[in-house]
């Protein structure tokens, strides 16, 4: 019979009880590396010696330990800190188990080995709760900067999800994390230096007989293999290939020290990142009366309106789950006599007690239904009031299926952003609510916001992407797209906006920047159409502004439509 990880829990607390074979009972990993001054419990650490479970981890100004468990996780421990091992289980047959400590002080470099596949490993300092999904960090009493996978940071104020290359202080007292953003310029390079031998230090092997054979047999001792390497004055073998995410992420890679930690992050580069996204809907809202349908004889120009509103796009990877909360403003004008005035939809459940209604593949290809609990009630409202028969779906779409998507579509110039973060898709939704039956279908684009503060106060940037929208043409609906253009100049506050070859007409016109915020708005003229344009900055590889998503509304003599648009900088 397989232990489950509660009742190897159990056994460990035992033993301890009984006082029978405690270091057996409890060894949770071995000392892989160790520089002067470093104690566990009082006891002065070596090279290769067993960890044990509630094990509490001192250094000095000049001392440093590593530590390797059992599942392959490796945690680095630098000069001036304190931890606690106050809980390590793990299964090795399925490869789960949970690993908890805290960090009374100092700092500490975490390797993800098989618990942090499975979003189980936590680390608590006095001010935050890090958990730890597959990857590096490195977390401190005051920040966590995430190198690959993904960390979400938790205090009494709030709670944020670091990517790959992320960084976020936590202030304590209270404070919420500051939102996710690059760390200062050459903080990671000198917290990784601080975790490095220091010269004279050889990582735990005696001065002058660190000959290859003690060497091996040391790094044999610790690894559990013959041929481990453990970190030290060695250089290893960085692995390939690796995502090139940024400088500072690839500094990071350089400092990947054991042969047995390799695997492990290279399976974790792999990993997609789960988090929220926020970012713009925009489409069309068709209703008609109940019984009929937008094909029948009462379907009407005066029941079609365009709307723009709100996303916000939630991806929990673990447990392949994706939900989306549209929230949108439908225009009417005189002939709208049976349109709404504004909608709340959800596609899908991040929350495990309800049924997914949805599905994640990766980081770019994931859908879900409308959301409906297991009692049958519709989660989605019209005017603040219920619906009924809810019906249609949400859908990423990636650069590679978008050429797939744009031919189902009737969409011929498609050229969809090359961005790295933002993310867009279709969505549509059908349902009943009294005598009205409301059909809406449009796009959502949403990405990762960055602060008011990082955006530039001087500079320029051009932006290239696409621009894709539903419309409504003298009675025929069908979708269009363009080419969007956006030159910024961050001193004036400006952006030069073109949307070029949507639906046969180029617009163009200027956006402005809103002072204390990270959006822009603006509007374009195309001969006898204009284009009204919302928008924000979103996070980008190489800069906190480096991409950009919106909402676009088009009107003219018998049309009208609505959509988004993403772009990336050049």
């Amino acid at each position: 019979m397989r232990l489950s990880g509660w009742m190897i829990g159990a056994a460990a607390l035992l033993a301890a009880g009984s006082g029978t074979n405690l270091a057996l009972a409890q060894e949770v990993g071995k000392a892989s590396a160790v520089n002067p001054a470093a104690t566990a419990n009082l006891r002065t650490i070596s090279i290769g010696e067993s960890i044990a479970h509630k094990e509490r981890i001192k250094t000095t100004d000049k001392g440093s330990v590593q530590i390797l468990f059992i599942d392959k996780t490796s945690m680095t421990v630098g000069p001036n800190s304190d931890l606690t091992i106050d809980e390590y289980v793990y299964d090795p047959n399925s490869g789960t188990g949970k690993l908890a400590a805290r960090l009374g002080k100092g700092a500490l470099r975490f390797v993800g080995g098989q618990i942090s596949h499975t979003g189980d490993a936590e680390i608590k300092t006095a001010a935050a709760t890090v958990g730890i999904r597959g990857g590096v960090a490195m977390i401190g009493t005051g920040f966590v900067f995430a190198g690959y996978g993904s960390s979400t940071v938790t205090t009494p104020g709030g709670t944020v999800t670091l990517g790959a290359g992320e960084f976020t202080q936590t202030p304590g007292a209270g404070e919420p994390p500051s939102p996710p953003g690059p760390p200062p310029p050459n903080f990671v390079q000198n917290l990784i230096q601080s975790f490095q031998s220091a010269p004279g230090q050889s990582g735990g092997a005696g001065q002058g007989t660190a000959s290859r054979g003690n060497v091996q047999r040391a790094e044999a001792r610790a690894t559990g293999t013959p041929n481990g390497s453990v970190a030290g004055s060695l250089t290893p073998q960085v692995p390939t290939p690796l995502p090139p995410i940024n400088q500072t992420a690839s500094t990071l890679n350089q400092t990947i020290q054991t042969s047995t930690q390799q695997t492990a992050v290279e399976k974790t580069a792999t990993q997609q990142a789960s988090g929220t996204l926020f970012g713009f809907i925009g489409g069309l809202m068709t209703t008609v009366l109940t019984g009929t349908s937008p094909t029948s004889g009462n379907y009407g120009y005066g029941t079609v309106g365009p709307f723009v509103g709100t996303a916000v796009v939630a991806t929990d990877a673990l447990r392949r789950r994706v939900q989306a909360n549209f929230d949108g403003s439908v225009a009417q004008d005189h002939h709208g006599n049976y349109l709404p005035g504004s909608f709340n939809y959800q596609f899908g459940f991040l929350d495990p007690n309800e049924d997914p209604q949805g599905g994640y593949y990766d980081q770019s290809n994931f859908a879900a239904a409308p959301a409906i609990r297991k009692n049958g009630t519709i989660v989605s409202k019209i005017d603040d009031a219920p619906i009924t028969n809810h019906t249609g779906v949400m859908v990423s779409i990636s650069r590679e299926t978008a050429q797939q998507y744009a031919s189902s579509l009737g969409v011929t110039n498609l050229q969809p952003c090359d961005c790295d973060y933002s993310k867009w898709g279709l969505w549509l939704s059908s349902s009943n609510q009294g005598p009205y039956y409301d059909l809406a279908h449009g796009f959502w684009v949403a990405g990762r916001p960055p602060t008011a503060g990082e955006v530039p106060l001087s500079g320029q940037a051009s932006y290239v992407g696409h621009a894709v929208a539903a419309i409504q043409n003298d009675g025929a609906v069908y979708y269009a797209a363009g080419v969007f253009n956006n030159t910024v100049n961050f001193g004036a506050r400006t952006g030069q906006v073109s949307v070029t070859g949507l639906d046969g007409t180029n617009y163009a016109g200027q956006v402005s920047l809103l002072s204390g915020t990270t959006g822009f708005a603006g509007s374009l003229a195309g001969g006898s159409r204009n284009m009204a344009l919302v928008g924000s900055f979103f996070r980008g590889v190489s800069s906190p502004v480096g991409e950009m998503g919106g909402s676009l509304a088009v009107s003219g003599p018998g049309y009208l439509g609505a959509g988004i648009f993403a772009a990336k900088m050049k």
